[in-house]
């Protein structure tokens, strides 16, 4: 067997393992009882909402908030204008009747925002909230119910994306709603090491025994998580809480966010590289390992197949031209070329292994719609996802890896 099987069939048996494992750790831990806060205890709440020219979407964020079903007595709203050079503080300045707090300050970045409306806040749950979010109005309870177990820091909601037009907001709407079941799964084995930024909640101790936002850090969110497991805490996942956020609709808007989350990841697990060990348990000895392999071989897999498919398809035609066959036109070529890649593919050993994952992606997304109790094009969805995301996956890998290599500057736009 040569070094290339080998690589495929090791990617896929870590595959089947670790989608095995996670299976299992959800239904086993579905019966365990957890502690949650009563409507008398729920605890006084901060929800701080940075915005850096966000005046196109800051008014539904402000509205979605709002409607929430959480004790108006104990919510506090904080507002923080990072300097935009557009209408946003104006937008924001309207609400001030409705009790929320403006902040202003010159542009420093995300993290430095976020510091400002922590040492502003008197609340004891600090909930982070992007500019272009919108939740569901129970989402801000049952997400702080979850902390009155004490060893919880940290508590994750049920990002999902808003109703997709483009193709690629219909590739990252399937990816976010697989990702429901993920995140929940996480939490049980005590393994959430990305925590969304768009809505995430922690206790304001935290910040106050361990520091606040890293300021300097591209993906501060991630870099936060981390530091939560890192000191021994535990994050939760609120799988009914409901959140909505705007996924990028153009290429290279998509591009750039998703070389600055990678990059990112790349760097914070490099700083924390100490939590892979058996002190941390699942999240170091299993979670953590998995996913850097199965990034290397979902990567390697997918050029080689990519590449070693084309290589097929053009001696093919060389042969063909070779004695002397004639395509009729430019769509024959192309008709042609489109039915070897579809012959070649369905006919790898492999795609046996690619069904069975197919069919686990059911499993998963069957889970989410439940959560949902609404989606929208599902079957559409998952079709441009099954036919673009592991390309756009590996393409977005290599790019991030080369910008870390050779520390390229990573922007936020």
């Amino acid at each position: 067997m040569g070094f290339i099987n080998i690589v495929i069939y090791t990617s896929i048996y870590l595959g089947l393992i670790a989608t095995t494992f996670y299976i299992l750790s959800y239904v086993a831990a579905k019966k365990d009882k957890v502690l949650l806060f009563s409507d008398k205890e729920l605890p006084r709440v901060s929800v701080i909402i940075p915005a850096y020219n966000e005046e196109k979407t800051i008014e539904t964020t402000f509205n979605s908030i709002l409607a929430s079903d959480y004790p108006k007595e104990k919510l506090e709203i904080i507002f923080v204008n990072d300097g935009s050079k557009d209408k946003t503080l104006q937008v924001a300045n309207k609400f001030k009747k409705n009790g929320i707090k403006i902040f202003s300050k010159k542009n420093g970045g995300k993290g430095s925002a976020l510091n400002l409306g922590i040492k502003k806040s008197t609340g004891e749950i600090i909930f982070s909230m992007d500019a272009d979010t919108i939740v569901d109005p129970k989402s801000l309870k049952n997400m702080t119910r979850y902390f009155k177990n004490e060893e919880i820091m940290c508590v994750s909601p049920a990002i999902v994306t808003q109703k997709p037009k483009s193709i690629l907001q219909r590739v990252q709407y399937t990816e976010y709603l697989l990702g429901l079941f993920l995140r929940k799964t996480f939490a049980t084995l005590n393994a959430v090491h990305i925590t969304p930024g768009a809505f995430s909640a922690y206790r304001k101790s935290f910040f106050e025994k361990y520091g606040g936002y890293d300021e300097g850090n591209i993906t501060e969110d991630l870099e936060l998580s981390l530091r939560v497991q890192y000191y021994g805490y535990k994050i939760e996942n609120s799988a009914e809480s409901l959140v909505y956020t705007v996924p990028p609709g153009k290429f290279s808007h998509l591009l750039k966010q998703r070389r600055r989350w990678y990059a990112g990841l790349m760097k914070n697990l490099w700083h924390y590289k100490k939590i892979i060990s058996r002190k941390y348990g699942d999240l170091g000895m299993f979670v953590l390992p998995i996913a850097m392999v199965s990034i290397f071989f979902a990567v390697f897999v997918t050029i080689y197949f990519i590449f070693k498919t084309l290589f097929e398809i053009k001696d093919e035609l060389i042969l063909l031209s070779n004695i002397n066959y004639d395509f009729n036109s430019l769509f024959e070529i192309n008709s042609y070329v489109i039915e070897r890649l579809f012959f070649l593919w369905i006919t790898n050993p492999i795609i046996v292994f690619i069904a069975f994952f197919i069919i686990i992606t059911g499993f998963y997304l069957s889970y989410a719609s439940k959560k949902l109790g609404k989606t929208y094009g599902l079957m559409t969805n998952l079709f441009f996802f099954y036919l673009l995301f592991a390309v756009l996956f590996g393409f977005w890998w290599i790019v991030s890896v080369i910008y870390v290599l050779f520390n390229r500057k990573i922007s936020w736009k």
